[in-house]
């Protein structure tokens, strides 16, 4: 499979006009606008490099907003955020108005402190790099966006102050997280095909808008659940596929820390010698990718979501810790998140590492490990699990790895000395064939960011500013590579790699 990483292709692109095989063919550069719409035709030839575009892999990982609150080494900002880690970065969340207006969801800390303008300023550094920003989330409920989508003029309203926002605020695309339609209090069973008018109306006004400032059109996203019930009475499969670039599964969560048994909330696959007809045979990640084909979407438009938190239990009886253990409600807050039955997974490695809690792995390949300790348990993805699942969306040709959230990963290197294991061990096993692949693109992007990449403005200044050198493959001798190893003045920059961000902020506390 030939390479197609957005990240370090463009970056031998603008340094070298070459490697047009490894490129990644950007979305929203396309003239014709994107998804062919039904009755209007398209050259053969602009069709044929759509389905190309399409078929890129993507690393999608979201920022939540509310990170910045947390304190001490779990506080998060945008300054926090490599630039050359993930292919599109989503913004969450966005905020609507009563009147379906498009709005900062927290204005203090979007605009005022300039979430917005620091979040969109990693392009100046990764040029390949798509802003999206998210509308929804499960706290904005069902209600408004029920009513939002009811008539033809409201989604009007909302289409056009959606781009009009966009723009200002210089993101490339939207992402519609309505959680969910047609369920929760204040939804309709109408909801489901409003929605999916909606969504085509954004996407036509979205490729006329972007004709008309000669700009690439904006992007259109849309997270989605992992559950039959939820899918089937909320989301028109078909209609979505063709409008949508691709879709972000939530495949977590699969359990609640509230059940009376714990359960890892996010297996790839089912136990071993799991009936069809169980009910845990659908509480899994391959079940999940398989029904959103079977109801007709497009694989390669599907990204698989990844936690990067862990859900907790408390025991009922510490003595007993296996998979479907009694539990007596959800696990004690984390040190840092403080939020009971949710652990980050830098808070799992420092239970592991300094606490004593003992780790368990009954089935690798398919499901993530969990540790406990006393009457606590906590069922998580680590790297192995994770590039198992990238290994997945590789072989089955769906769209790429989508991570919830950037906070919550170790993003601070405390678990092994990397920053963003999980994120670096699924992209790894994302791109792993295409290493051979990766001999030119070393020299000439590790040359473009020696002399192009100097001090980021957005990272706040620092007595420990740092960067962090990564292993590689063996240079050739004497070549521009294996200077600038020796000289230690910058990393390698391959899909397998992340280079080290500008500058790396020291810890800030709250």
């Amino acid at each position: 499979m030939k390479l197609e990483w957005g990240l370090a292709a463009l970056l031998v692109a603008s340094a070298a006009a070459q490697g047009a095989d490894r490129r990644q063919l950007r979305p929203s550069r396309r003239r014709d606008g994107g998804t062919r719409q039904a009755g209007a035709g398209r050259p053969e030839g602009i069709r044929a490099l759509r389905e190309k575009e399409d078929r890129s892999k993507k690393v999608v990982c979201y920022y939540t907003n509310w990170s910045v609150y947390r304190k001490g080494l779990a506080k998060f900002t945008p300054q926090n955020i490599n630039p050359y880690l993930c292919t599109h970065l989503v913004y969450a969340f966005g905020g609507l108005t009563d009147e379906f207006i498009v709005k900062p969801f927290d204005s203090y800390q979007d605009i005022e402190q300039g979430g917005y303008a620091k979040f969109n300023g990693l392009k100046q550094y990764n040029k390949g790099l798509k802003t999206l920003l998210a509308i929804g989330g499960w706290n904005e409920g069902s209600g408004r966006f029920s009513e939002l989508v009811s008539t033809a003029e409201n989604r009007k309203i909302f289409v056009n102050s959606a781009i009009k926002h966009l723009r200002r605020y210089n993101f490339d695309g939207l992402d519609l997280d309505w959680e969910y339609p047609a369920s929760r209090t204040g939804s309709v069973p109408e909801d489901r095909e409003n929605y999916a008018a909606l969504v085509k109306e954004l996407r036509v006004a979205f490729q006329q808008e972007g004709r008309k400032i000669k700009k690439g059109r904006l992007l259109l996203t849309m997270a989605v659940p992992a559950g039959q019930n939820y899918i089937d009475k909320g989301y028109d499969i078909p209609s979505l596929t063709r409008d949508l670039d691709f879709f972000n599964i939530l495949n977590y969560d699969y359990h609640s820390a509230y059940e009376p048994q714990v359960n890892h909330h996010a297996a790839l696959m089912a136990p071993p010698g799991t009936s069809e007809h169980e009910w845990d045979a659908q509480l899994n990640v391959d079940w999940t990718i398989k029904y959103y084909i079977s109801k007709g979407a497009d694989a390669h438009k599907l990204v698989m979501g990844i936690p990067s938190y862990g859900r907790s239990y408390t025991l009922i009886d510490g003595i007993f810790t296996d998979l479907g253990a009694s539990a007596d409600g959800p696990g004690a807050e984390g040190k840092y998140t403080k939020e009971k039955g949710y652990v980050a997974f830098y808070e799992v490695c420092e239970n592991i590492a300094a606490e004593g809690w003992q780790v368990a792995k009954p089935f690798p390949r398919r499901i993530g490990p969990y540790a406990y300790k006393g009457n606590q348990w906590v069922g998580y993805d680590d790297e192995h699990i994770v590039a198992k699942k990238a290994e997945y969306v590789r072989e089955n040709n769906l769209g790429g790895i989508m991570f919830w959230s950037l906070d919550s990963e170790d993003f601070r290197g405390s678990c092994n000395g990397q920053e963003y294991p999980l994120i670096e061990a699924g992209k790894k096993a994302l791109f792993a064939e295409s290493e051979t692949s990766l001999n030119d693109a070393q020299e000439i992007s590790n040359s473009v960011q020696q002399n192009s990449i100097k001090r980021n403005p957005l990272i706040a200044s620092s007595p420990t500013t740092t960067t962090t050198s990564r292993p590689s493959r063996r240079p050739r001798p004497g070549s521009r590579l294996q200077q600038h190893q020796q000289n230690k003045a910058q990393t390698t920059f391959n899909p397998l790699n992340t280079p080290a961000p500008p500058t790396t902020p020291s810890p800030v506390s709250g």
